[in-house]
């Protein structure tokens, strides 16, 4: 009788192939600098796995809301599988404890990659070792609270800009990276010559974030001016 890690307790799926769950949660900070297959491995799962949640949360998003619009749903995937989605989520099932990361003394950088990489990798393995009824029933497990309908028509500050700019000037807006910071990084956005604002973040994505946020309001303040 195989026995289970706490890690597959939780999904509530069994691995066949052992070899596919280790390499799934060795991140390649273990192995030295060089291209080793155990390194690459964990690299082509998550690319794996990154297809094929971007293909069931598509599936699963169209049967539930099938009468939504092409945009919800778009934009209900974006929400679904951002990083800091699948951050919340490798961390609600303590992903962090059951990887192997770096050396024993390392810790896992607050703001990395590393928990949602590793979640994608983790999804890909499920589908090789499974196949895709298997993987599906753990995404739609592991995402099931994420498919609120009020969550899902929250749009981030990216893309209300994007909106409004297309919309009010016909424009696209523009990100421009002013400097990096000791706390991170600092961006400005721009929409067209005349309008710009300035954002701080400890990622280039929250900094580009917060401008876009920032823009926003103005715009907003700018509008109601004009209303009175």
């Amino acid at each position: 009788m195989v026995n289970t890690t706490p890690l597959e307790n939780t999904l509530g799926y069994i691995f066949k192939d052992r070899k596919l769950l280790t390499q799934a949660i060795t991140h390649s900070s273990c192995f030295n600098e060089k291209k080793d297959e155990k390194q690459s491995e964990n690299e082509k799962l998550e690319y794996l796995g990154d297809a094929i949640l971007n293909s069931i949360v598509s599936i699963l998003l169209y049967r539930k809301y099938k009468d939504r619009s092409e945009g919800f749903l778009s934009n209900a995937r974006s929400c679904l599988v951002k990083r800091a989605t699948l951050t919340e989520i490798a961390r609600a099932i303590h992903l962090d404890a059951h990887i192997s990361y770096g050396n024993r003394s390392s810790i896992i950088p607050e703001e990395s990659k590393v928990l949602s990489n590793m979640l994608e990798a983790l999804i890909g393995a499920i589908y090789l070792d499974g196949g895709l009824q298997k993987v599906t029933r753990v995404i739609r497990t592991l995402f099931s609270e994420y498919f609120d309908e009020e969550k899902l028509e929250e749009k981030n500050p990216k893309n209300l800009l994007q909106e409004y700019a297309q919309k009010r000037y016909g424009v696209l807006p523009k990100y421009r990276l002013a400097r990096r910071t000791k706390e991170g990084f600092s961006i400005y956005v721009h929409v067209g010559k005349e309008f710009k604002a300035k954002g701080t973040g400890r990622s280039k994505k929250e900094a580009e974030q917060h401008a876009a946020r920032e823009l926003l309001s103005w715009f907003s303040e700018q509008d109601k001016s004009n209303e009175n």
